[in-house]
């Protein structure tokens, strides 16, 4: 059916606003990443978008309601990354989980440094966009662990347990980036990280010709 011109004028007003809110989202998380929510300003996000004040409020009632949609965008971005993530079968896999684990927080790294931030000090946020985001990611390796325990290829051990060794050891080489420490490693730099971080949870460091020696 064809569209009357009010329709599609309507639409396309529709699209503007959407365009806008993503100039504002994404001058936000700029903006949240430099000063902290806190400290941010809706006069900061304006001028960081290029817009007057009033005009920022035609498209969102407050600072935290802007946080909420970057928010939210993330979580819309984490999901759709990892939906296909439901199962490691193989060590393989596991690499893989690691390499796009990585590539999720060190690609949006002013949006991490403002979600790190913020978690920190408000529940809701750590609760409602953290906690289940990394419980999705522990799940699938605690899940991992326990199948190789079950099937004696990795010593008895609390599956639970080495899946926060994991996490730990991934958080110690994604925070130097979030905090600008470091930069973001290239695709390759990624992947090398992703198979070392297996190597040393599942081979450990000992070298099987090597020998330990007591002092």
């Amino acid at each position: 059916m064809q569209k009357t011109p009010l329709t599609q004028a309507s639409t396309r007003r529709e699209r503007q606003v959407q365009r806008k809110k993503e100039e504002i989202i994404t001058a936000a998380t700029r903006v949240f990443a430099a000063k902290g929510f806190s400290a941010a300003t809706t006069k900061d996000i304006a001028n960081e978008a290029d817009i007057g004040e009033s005009t920022l409020y035609n498209y969102f009632d407050s600072k935290r309601e802007i946080m909420l949609a970057i928010m939210d965008d993330y979580k819309q971005l984490f999901d759709a990354d990892f939906h296909e993530a439901t199962a490691l079968l193989s060590r393989e896999a596991f690499v893989e989980l690691v390499d796009k684990t990585i590539d999720v927080f060190t690609s949006r790294v002013f949006f991490i440094r403002a979600l790190i931030a913020e978690a920190w000090i408000d529940d809701d946020i750590l609760e409602n966009y953290v906690t289940a985001r990394l419980q999705q990611i522990s799940g699938i390796l605690r899940d991992f662990f326990s199948k190789e325990i079950e099937a004696g290829l990795f010593q008895s051990i609390d599956p639970q347990l080495v899946s926060r060794f994991a996490m730990g050891m991934f958080f110690s080489l994604v925070v130097p980036v979030a905090r600008g420490v470091e930069p973001p490693p290239t695709p390759e730099d990624r992947h090398a990280l992703a198979e070392a971080l297996v190597s040393v949870l599942i081979d450990g460091i000992h070298s099987p010709h090597g020998n330990i020696h007591n002092t």
